[in-house]
Formats: structure tokens, C-alpha cells, sequence
């Protein structure tokens, strides 16, 4: 078995994975610190053989989650929660943290045990069985691996609400809240998976600031309103990946002009 710890040197969040430099590895880690607080950290219980996953992946897991218990056998206490065909996209904001990073890595047919903290958990909220600030462990057995795609679609702007205050023009400062999603025909919306989002989005039109599609999309619009873009790549991220945004993709916005400021 490979045996991986990390140490969490702070909160991580949810909305982003990052990996930081290359995990040691050695067999039988305790994964207790001094203090007796859990890290995070993986085995590989069974290494698959099959497609990878990577951030930017759309995988699905089976899964089933106990409470750590340190001293039980393989720190499994009280079984708290377990499922079929979970599936998420690896970086996505989809799942808990612990899924997230404890899955970067595995090929299909692979199966590896995560301890994870609260901090890549539930935190301080409770969810069905499992208690607030709950350290859990997860036995995950990696099932699929798909790239992400994609539909294409022209740009197009359409005004889901007139807004009734100030009109956004260039070289204005505004502040705009938003979802982004990859475009999905298949969908009743064209809403695939969401790869960022916003409550509160500062920039100043015509600045470069934002993609083309936001400097051709939001001129004319009025606080308040709410507008949908749709993106093509040559006015969007172009033959570049972007988070969890593969190449050449059609992107859709949701956006809400919440104010409009001289530069």
C-alpha cells in the first residue's frame, strides 16, 4: 500500500484544489498530529488501471464514511454515511473538500481510504448522521472519469430583467454579481457544470479587466437588470484551460449589474 499524509497548515476552502508541492511517502503514517487532531490523508488501498482523474474531470465514487476513531481498527468508528455513483467534477465546488483532493490522482477501479478533518469536511455544521466538527473516514473506490465538454453555441445577449437604474458604458466602474456555467445543450437551461460565481464582481468596462464576451455583453445594461451572455471561446478563455474550464469552450453567465461608478 502507498501511504500519503498532508498536513492542513490552514483552512482550505472548498471552491478551489490546490496541491502544493510533492506529498512524501512512506508506509503506516499516523495520521494524528501531536496535538492528537487528524490531517488529511490517503491510502491507496488498490491502485486502478483505468482513466486518471485530474482536475477538470467530471468523476463518480462510491463511497462509504465512519467517524475517525483513534484505536479503533483502521481508525473506523460509528458508520455514518455511504453512496453510489457520486459524481462531481474534480475542482468544481461540487463536493466536500476531502473528496475533492482525496480523489486527484486515482484511476478508475482504484480504492483508497481518506482521514478528513473538518476543515475539508462539514466544519461546524452537521449533515444526516454525521456531527458538527466530525473527522471522518472514507473508504472511495474511483468508478469513472470523463473529460469535460462542451456544446457550441454563437454569442448571444438576453435581457432576463430590465434593470431601473443607472445604464452601464465604457470606462465605468462596476460591480456585478454572476454564476458561470460550461454551455450544455442536453440541459433545459444550457447550464452544465458551474465553474465560478460571484456576489460581488468589481471591474471597469472597457479595461481589459474581464473576457470579451463581458466588454461586448454588459454595455446598455441598467442596475438591477439581469442579463444571460452566451460565450463562445474566440470572446472567452480561447484554446486555454482555465481552472476547471477546458479549452475551446462555449460559456454561459448569468449576470446582475448591482452598480454603476464613474472611473
Amino acid at each position: 500500500m502507498v501511504s500519503t499524509n498532508r498536513g492542513l497548515v490552514a483552512m482550505v476552502a472548498v471552491v478551489a484544489l490546490t496541491v502544493g508541492g510533492t506529498p512524501a511517502c512512506s508506509g503506516g503514517v499516523n495520521p494524528l498530529a501531536p496535538g492528537g487532531v487528524a490531517f488529511f490523508s490517503f491510502t491507496d488501498i488498490m491502485l486502478g488501471s483505468g482513466d486518471l482523474a485530474t482536475r477538470g474531470t467530471q468523476v463518480s465514487i462510491n463511497y462509504i464514511a465512519w467517524i475517525f476513531e483513534d484505536g479503533a481498527s483502521e481508525n473506523k468508528g460509528t458508520q455514518v454515511d455511504s453512496g453510489d455513483g457520486l459524481t462531481f467534477v474534480v475542482g468544481g465546488n461540487q463536493t466536500i473538500g476531502g473528496f475533492d483532493q482525496g480523489v486527484l490522482g486515482m484511476r478508475v477501479d482504484g480504492i483508497r481510504q481518506l482521514v478528513i478533518p473538518p476543515d475539508l469536511g462539514f466544519g461546524q455544521d452537521s449533515s444526516g448522521a454525521i456531527p458538527a466538527d466530525a473527522t471522518l473516514v472514507a473508504d472511495v473506490t474511483l468508478v469513472d472519469v470523463q473529460p469535460l465538454t462542451t456544446d457550441t453555441a454563437p454569442f448571444s445577449i438576453t435581457d432576463l430583467s430590465i434593470g431601473d437604474g443607472a445604464v452601464a458604458a465604457a470606462d465605468d466602474t462596476l460591480t456585478a454579481a454572476f454564476g458561470g456555467w460550461l454551455y450544455d445543450e442536453s440541459r433545459s437551461d444550457n447550464k452544465g457544470a458551474q465553474f465560478d460565481s460571484s456576489a460581488g464582481f468589481p471591474f471597469t468596462l472597457g479595461a481589459g479587466q474581464v473576457i470579451e464576451g463581458w466588454e461586448q455583453g454588459i454595455p446598455g445594461m441598467r442596475v438591477n437588470g439581469e442579463r444571460r451572455l452566451i460565450v463562445p471561446p474566440e470572446l472567452g478563455f480561447g484554446d486555454v484551460q482555465r481552472g476547471i474550464i477546458p479549452p475551446n469552450s462555449t460559456l454561459l453567465f448569468d449576470i446582475t449589474l448591482l452598480t454603476v461608478g464613474p472611473q
